[in-house]
């Protein structure tokens, strides 16, 4: 299994990016993203970010899950 990028939830993407591929890529594509759970447009989104990323141009934001506290006579 290659790298998987976490789902998160993020601004809505209200913009598209078409391009053409041969057949063969787009099987690779769809075998790929389906080993990762993934659709090909999440897949490809991931790769572009990763790649992004890597060439230092989209900047790394990590985000934290809120935590919901339990309290139970003062502990959590």
């Amino acid at each position: 299994m290659g790298f998987v990028m976490p789902k998160t939830q993020s601004e809505t993407k209200n913009s598209l990016i078409c391009t053409r591929v041969t057949s063969n890529i787009k099987e690779i594509i769809e075998q790929q993203a389906s080993r990762e759970g993934l659709t090909p447009s999440e897949w490809m989104r991931n790769l572009i970010i990763k790649e992004l990323k890597h060439e230092n141009l989209l900047q790394m934001i990590f985000k934290t899950p809120k935590i919901k506290e339990r309290r139970n006579n003062g502990r959590l």
